[in-house]
């Protein structure tokens, strides 16, 4: 493996393929990365060549969504945590609270996320508290909503805002990753 770091481009690269894969469990096709970084299929398919040639990814050449990230360093703060702590045992129907700040409330409410009205309407009437504004969900409600708010940070065009959702994300995925009503 080459000891060298990723250039600040084939690091984006090596994100986006990490996130996408332990967001949607499956890595991503070359056209997904075409989409998310705008340009053409050639030059995906030359930085795969070069993230595998210098030895921070390992693919099956021929068979689709086979990329697996081998660059150790790319983290995502909540996603990738080393064990799997005791979850504490809450009812099925019992509501957990998702801290939001105003932008957030307004990226949830304003973006292209497709989500359910109840989800919507909670999030409208958010409680104000000290910490932020909070919303109260289910264990089931925290999942669908956070599918919800990754495909669309998957789908984002726009930087920014994708990084927004991926960190709300990583609080529900903190959320469901602590708790459990089974």
């Amino acid at each position: 493996m080459d000891a060298k770091k990723p250039t600040p481009r084939q690091l984006e690269f090596l994100t986006f393929i990490a996130g996408y894969t332990l967001i949607l469990r499956v890595p991503p096709a070359e056209a997904d990365m075409q989409r998310h970084f705008q340009i053409s299929p050639p030059s995906v398919h030359q930085m795969i060549l070069t993230l595998e040639k210098r030895g921070f990814i390992s693919r099956i050449p021929g068979q689709a969504r086979s990329i697996t990230v081998l660059y150790p360093h790319v983290q995502f703060p909540g996603l990738n945590a080393p064990s799997n702590p005791p979850r504490k045992k809450i009812k099925p129907d019992e509501k957990l609270s998702l801290t939001l700040s105003k932008r957030e409330q307004q990226l949830l409410l304003d973006s292209d996320i497709c989500l359910p009205t109840e989800f919507e309407n909670r999030i409208r009437l958010a409680i104000v508290e000290k910490n932020g504004l909070s919303v109260s969900l289910t264990l089931d409600d925290l999942d669908e909503l956070g599918g919800c708010v990754a495909a669309a940070a998957n789908h984002a065009e726009i930087v920014k805002r994708q990084k927004e959702l991926y960190r709300i994300f990583s609080r529900i995925q903190e959320l469901l990753e602590t708790h459990t009503d089974e």
